[in-house]
């Protein structure tokens, strides 16, 4: 008799122990997403984004291999003797898309750079213009790489949302990332509105 009030006591103990593992592991879960954001209410806004110029590389597939071509990316323009990249994406496919089928565009702009520099680009890299256009915009906050994973799954039910409640149709999505040796706290989202597809066709041409 003892000893099995023994073995359920230790039974006790057991649960106890898992049951304080599970909730330390839930608290620390709730507590690193909220750190990363993920109960922040996304704000979308209207704004204007462009003209800006780029140069580019383009990806195809899918996004969790996007780094790879980042990489590649920053060797074009590093062997040119370019020290940073103030960089940006362009998404040209929707969420239906499969992944192999994904297209994007990555980038960096042209501004702030000097002629020989541009000179340079030019005639080494792919360059395109983004023209001005009126978008729908939202920022989200970046606090290491997986804020590149979670904050789509925050704005882009948000973009859609709003764009389904106005009727407003968009084409691409644009990432603003900033400069790759500074310090970034925040990822930029923009969707242009009523922007024809045309205005894209240039990129999708190099797939």
């Amino acid at each position: 008799m003892k000893g099995n009030q023994i073995c359920f006591e230790d039974k006790m103990k057991l649960i106890k122990k898992i049951i304080l593992f599970v909730v330390v592991i839930g608290v620390f879960g709730v507590s690193f997403y909220a750190y990363m954001g993920g109960f922040r209410e996304v704000e979308v806004k209207e704004t204007n984004f462009g003209t800006v110029e780029i140069f580019i590389y383009t990806h195809k597939g899918p996004y969790k291999n996007l780094n790879e071509s980042w990489d590649q990316f920053q060797k074009e323009w590093e062997s040119i003797g370019l020290t940073e990249c103030n960089s940006l994406a362009i998404y040209l496919d929707g969420p239906e898309t499969p992944e192999d089928k994904l297209r994007s565009v990555l980038g960096c702009r042209m501004d702030g750079l000097s002629d020989v520099q541009i000179k340079s680009i030019k005639s080494k890299l792919k360059t395109f213009l983004i023209p001005e256009m009126k978008c729908i915009t939202a920022t989200f906050p970046f606090k290491n790489f997986l804020s590149y994973f979670i904050a789509p799954t925050k704005v882009y039910p948000k973009f859609q949302k709003t764009l389904s409640e106005s009727s407003a149709k968009t084409s691409v999505a644009i990432e603003v990332y900033g400069g790759s040796s500074n310090f970034v706290d925040h990822i930029d989202f923009f969707m242009p509105i009523e922007v024809s597809r045309e205005v894209f066709a240039p990129l999708e041409s190099l797939f």
